[in-house]
């Protein structure tokens, strides 16, 4: 049974991360994964979101699902039979979405909330990795980020004030 005060999650994510670290004590539980406790209980409140270098800690040093931690879909633990229709996530070709996300927003001055990040960044991976035939192969990763800032930043700069508005909270 877990002792002290009981972490309220807002978000789904922060219910992911509570189950995740389970009966395990906040502060043995970040130690392992190198997070401020702090830091971690906004995490599992909700109240702020890990970014990806976080996130694949998480799930590496817990055999978690990176997939399932990110969306909710799947398996939780690495290993447990999956439903077909759901594909393990690759983990730096997400982190490569983001990323590319990120730096856009900021190269053309735009503002983009962590969770709107999150959401965006699921969208886009999805869409891209449809169209990577491997990827792994840092070649064609390095080719679909280049298309994807080439699109997001014409997408960014040609939009109205209000539809920029709403890209930036998409």
């Amino acid at each position: 049974m877990r002792m002290g005060r009981t972490t309220i999650a807002k978000t789904e994510l922060g219910q992911r991360l509570t189950e995740i670290r389970g009966d395990e004590k906040r502060v043995d539980f970040c130690a392992r994964i190198g997070v401020s406790e702090n830091t971690y209980r906004n995490y599992e409140r909700g109240t702020r979101l890990p970014d990806t270098d976080v996130l694949a800690k998480i799930a590496e040093a817990n055999c978690i699902n990176l997939h399932w931690l990110i969306l909710g879909e799947g398996s939780m633990r690495l290993g447990e039979i999956e439903a077909p229709q759901t594909a393990a996530i690759e983990t730096e070709f997400f982190v490569a979405v983001q990323e590319t996300i990120r730096k856009t927003y900021k190269e053309v001055g735009a503002r983009i909330y962590d969770a709107d990040l999150a959401r965006f960044s699921a969208e886009k991976y999805e869409e891209y990795i449809a169209l990577a035939d491997d990827p792994k192969d840092q070649k064609e990763c390095d080719e679909l980020m280049r298309d994807l800032r080439r699109r997001l930043k014409k997408q960014l700069t040609t939009a109205s004030p209000d539809q920029a508005q709403s890209k930036r909270q998409a």
